[in-house]
């Protein structure tokens, strides 16, 4: 742990007491419409007059000894390399119930990193808190003004995107995962906060604490220092809303904009990627299933080194020859800014399609480029399937469609969704997934995704069979929470689901969409990336995501019981498991890694070769 890391720990920047005026919020009926002139007056005009928000700073004695001693305990102390930017309702008073108040916050042009949000609701009317990085230059102000996020243009003037929400109501919304967000600069420069109230006729002094790190430092101790600050989330009545990644149904991600590896150290990490056990705090309780050593090892001679890739979102190996196709982003990374509100790729036409080749056929053995295509074709891939005829079913979340394209021309043969148009029928998609086509009926299920909480079926030539919902369990996990990958398993007909966000996989009849059986781990550490069927083993691979407690790793699962055969993980280990896949013979696992921009291949070790 070097100095940087041991301050995060060490030093305490004291926080002081703030002073506010009384101001009144005007009704819903002020709103403006979505016109954009007119928003701007309007916004003008239902401005409130308040006194500057201050930064937190003033208010702080210093104790004989040197030190800041405060008036009253704070619940998190701040190192001193970390300055904070407090967004404030000054004394607002909403005339109506169910209304929205914003206030925002221009931030100076020096970069730095969000490392952490601390959210301050003063009144039991504040259920909900959301923050948005404005695109454009919008007239921000430190004054509260009356906002709706259902209309353009009065949360930011121009496109705008949300990067943190928090609820009260935990059997409805739990906090949204620390990220880290570079701002400032050439970057994001105005933040507003939207508060609602579920109550009128209240005064109200809520804010939020921004956490920023100088853009001096790198990304890792940014990372380093969101770990730190999320430790201070108050989980409101269940453990599990504490565990980074974890994030209940009615919350919508922005995606893959957070992805990015954490620096964990050995004294904070508390586990053995070599043999992939548990710290102390679960070896006596799943002791049996975590206990020995895993049979899947990383095949070291795999891909070939002249093999770069971008982002890689999706892999699949062909049923004939073990080949493996890759499916990756090129020069482009998925930002939290690509998308607005509304979940429209911002300028996706005047940005174009990614120039390099994203689809590639590598070789199984040596893992050498065979073939390559998808060039001037895709905007942001995502998920990849090679079917039972050797053909790809491709999604495209920017595009939000799904693609059949030929494996041996890579000619497209079938687009389903309307492009650029994000919808929630059954003849478009949100952002959709990934697939799974059924070799018994050729039927063909999208995973959909981001923004829907589904999965559709459509026969093989395109027509929309039918719609599958998530089994209900309990008001939490009523929907699906992202999901984000698709397994069948023909003997047993069913089509498997990893619910992301839900830490779960759900399984359902091929023909009648029923329910049949989930698997939900302690052990997954709340995520569930990608799942893929081995036919030949009769088992189930899985990939979580990170998590405080639990490595990010793959899993072997009983298809029947769910029980943990092994787990298993590169030496180095993951930073961002995206989707997983199994050879034709079973002895190869293959899994992407969006962060490590790569694929590892793993195998059996009596296979070794």
């Amino acid at each position: 742990m070097n100095i940087f890391h041991l301050y995060v720990v060490v030093v305490a920047l004291l926080v002081g007491l703030f002073s506010v005026t009384t101001n009144t919020l005007p009704t819903s009926k002020d709103v403006p419409s979505i016109d954009k002139d007119t928003a701007d007056e309007i916004k003008q005009g239902i401005l409130i007059e308040s006194d500057e928000i201050e930064d937190g700073m003033d208010g702080v004695d210093e104790g004989e000894d040197g030190t800041g001693e405060e008036d009253e305990m704070t619940e998190n102390v701040d190192p001193p390399f970390v300055h904070t930017e407090i967004i404030r309702m000054d004394n607002v008073i909403p005339e109506e119930n169910d209304m929205y108040a914003c206030a925002g916050v221009s931030l100076s042009a020096e970069q730095s990193w969000i490392v952490g949000y601390v959210p301050l609701p003063q009144n039991e009317s504040v259920d909900a808190m959301t923050v948005y990085g404005c695109l454009e230059e919008p007239s921000v102000s430190n004054t509260a003004w009356s906002c709706n996020p259902h209309i353009e243009k009065t949360v930011c003037s121009g496109p705008s995107s949300i990067i943190y929400s928090w609820r009260r109501s935990c059997d409805m919304i739990g906090e949204r995962k620390q990220q880290v967000l570079i701002v400032g600069g050439a970057y994001i420069r105005d933040i507003v906060l939207m508060v609602h109230y579920k109550d009128g006729d209240i005064q109200d002094s809520s804010a939020l604490e921004l956490k920023l790190l100088s853009g001096e430092y790198t990304e890792t101790d940014a990372h380093y220092l969101s770990r730190y600050y999320s430790q201070f989330v108050d989980p409101l009545c269940d453990e599990k809303l504490n565990d980074l990644g974890r994030l209940l149904e009615t919350i919508q991600w922005q995606d893959e904009s957070y992805d990015a590896t954490y620096d964990y150290d050995e004294s904070s990490q508390q586990l053995n990627l070599q043999d992939n056990r548990i710290g102390t705090s679960f070896d006596e309780t799943y002791s049996s299933s975590w206990g020995y050593d895993p049979e899947l090892v990383q095949d070291l001679t795999w891909p070939a080194p002249d093999v770069n890739l971008g982002q890689v979102s999706g892999v699949d190996a062909k049923p004939d020859t073990g080949d493996v196709f890759v499916f990756h982003r090129g020069e482009r990374t998925w930002q939290l800014s690509d998308f607005d509100e509304n979940n429209i790729f911002i300028n996706g036409k005047e940005r174009g399609p990614i120039e390099a080749d994203v689809l590639l056929l590598l070789s199984k053995r040596g893992g050498y480029i065979k073939e390559k295509a998808g060039a001037d074709r895709f905007y942001m891939p995502h998920g990849l399937t090679c079917d039972y005829n050797g053909d790809l079913w491709l999604t495209d979340v920017a595009l939000h469609q799904v693609f059949k394209v030929s494996g041996k021309t890579f000619k497209t043969e079938m687009t389903l969704g309307e492009a650029f148009v994000p919808g929630e029928d059954h003849h478009h998609f949100c952002k959709p997934t990934d697939v799974a086509v059924d070799k018994a009926t050729g039927n063909v299920f999208v995973a959909d995704g981001y923004c829907n909480k589904r999965v559709l079926k459509f026969s093989s030539n395109g027509t929309f069979l039918q719609e599958i919902k998530a089994h209900k369990k309990g008001l939490a996990k009523s929907n699906f929470n992202i999901p984000h990958s698709l397994a069948i398993v023909e003997s047993r007909r069913m089509i498997c689901v990893a619910d992301r966000e839900n830490g779960r996989i759900q399984c359902f009849n091929t023909i009648t969409g029923d329910f049949i059986h989930e698997i939900e781990k302690r052990e997954f550490g709340g995520q569930v990336f990608a799942i893929a069927y081995d036919s030949v083993l009769d088992v189930m691979y899985a990939v979580n995501g990170l998590s405080e407690r639990i490595p990010t790793q793959g899993y072997t699962l009983d298809i029947q019981t769910g029980e943990i055969l092994e787990t298993w993980a590169p030496p180095q280990g993951f930073q961002m498991p995206h989707d997983i896949a199994v050879g034709p013979d079973g002895n190869y696992v293959y899994v992407a890694d969006v962060i490590n921009e790569g694929v590892f291949r793993f195998l059996r070790e009596d296979n070794n070769m």
